[in-house]
């Protein structure tokens, strides 16, 4: 089932996670799964939106890609905790 995960990273700027975005955007846009990603600032932190075709395939991302990647940019040695919501519909222009 297509999911929207959504997960709040508290206390990280976007100056900080900007390097690591464009560090990862070729490898998420072709990892197995991945459909769309949205992100941006919030007060005391920073959001990230994404559309996978399942909740698994964004797991094994976390797994085999964010995790090791954030532990090495950011020092994070686990992901902030992330909302699976079920999608029914996704529409773009």
């Amino acid at each position: 089932m297509t999911v929207l995960m959504r997960s709040e990273l508290q206390g990280i700027t976007a100056e900080r996670i900007q390097p690591l975005i464009a560090q990862l955007l070729s490898h998420l846009k072709s990892f197995p799964g991945f459909i769309a990603q949205a992100s941006g600032p919030i007060p005391g932190g920073y959001q990230v939106s994404e559309v996978w075709e399942s909740q698994e395939a964004h797991e094994r991302w976390v797994r085999e890609i964010l995790i090791p990647q954030t532990a090495q940019q950011l020092g994070l040695t686990e992901a902030s905790p992330m909302q699976y919501l079920p999608l029914d519909r996704f529409i773009t222009r």
